[in-house]
């Protein structure tokens, strides 16, 4: 003999409304205007997941190591951490640089978080020593200074490293022109002047006509073009330092800001957008 299960109480019941008497049709609960409103048309496919696509700094760092694996360049991605000796002493930066009293993170004695990308051109030269290297450094790095619409803490470099027989400034050049040509076309005007990095002797920086405007804007400060770009001939003792013997062969370098570029080819008024991830941004970059 089986014994009957206890019916469980009716949806009515549950809720606290009267449950409807015997022969009673139960009403018809109506949504609200807001729910009738976000209700989807069942007959159109399923939504699925958002398709993601690489964040615009990202893209451009592959662009710009796409421009260079051609010349047969090798691409190495830089850890956050480096010594303090590769990042300051041994590319010849003075104990009192700015750049190492007030603006490097230190998080442990003798670590820095990588205050540049040339800090990491002496690990490519040891592992490459006594033969020639060539490899395209790209780095996060950190600075201790205010966010601004021209710059942030976190930022992005990449640094070039060559060194091998029969180098000279027409290659430099040449790389240079590598990348004004990728970026912002070959015919756009760009002039090499006389610049200054502890490690390169000489050091020269690059300028392109501005992008946004003819004659002048608050971006090039009125001079017509801008900077982009850095490098020189690596010294003797950063060579001696990477493991070669000084003179048998010479080192270049060149190095840039990866959201410089992005400002100044898209248009950017505030760099700092960058870093906030928000999609109405982020979605307007190919």
């Amino acid at each position: 003999m089986t014994t009957a299960r206890p019916r469980p109480p009716c949806a009515g019941a549950a809720s606290g409304r009267p449950a409807p008497a015997p022969g009673q049709q139960t009403p018809a609960l109506r949504p609200t205007p807001e729910v009738a409103a976000a209700r989807c048309d069942p007959g159109l496919p399923p939504a699925g997941p958002r398709i993601g696509r690489p964040h615009p700094v990202s893209a451009l760092a592959d662009r710009v190591s796409d421009l260079y694996v051609r010349l047969g360049f090798d691409v190495v991605r830089l850890p956050l951490l480096e010594h303090e000796e590769d990042n300051f002493d041994l590319l010849g930066y003075p104990p009192d640089h700015p750049t190492r009293t007030r603006l490097t993170f230190f998080p442990a004695p003798g670590i820095v978080l990588r205050s540049h990308a040339s800090s990491g051109i002496l690990g490519v030269l040891r592992r490459a020593a006594p033969g020639p290297a060539r490899a395209l450094l790209v780095a996060t790095c950190f600075r201790n200074e205010l966010a601004s619409p021209y710059s942030t803490p976190q930022f992005t470099q990449i640094d070039g490293v060559v060194v091998q027989p029969d180098l000279g400034l027409p290659d430099l050049v040449g790389l240079f022109d590598t990348l004004v040509a990728g970026l912002f076309g070959p015919e756009h005007p760009r002039w090499l002047r006389r610049g200054r990095q502890p490690y390169n002797a000489p050091g020269f920086a690059l300028d392109i006509a501005c992008p946004r405007c003819a004659d002048g804007c608050d971006e090039c400060s009125g001079r017509g073009r801008v900077e982009i770009a850095a490098g020189g001939v690596l010294r003797d003792e950063v060579l001696t330092a990477g493991g070669y013997r000084a003179g048998h062969l010479m080192g270049l370098s060149f190095g840039c800001s990866l959201e410089r570029l992005l400002r100044l080819r898209h248009g950017i008024d505030d760099i700092r957008e960058l870093l906030v991830n928000d999609t109405r941004v982020l979605e307007q970059f190919d």
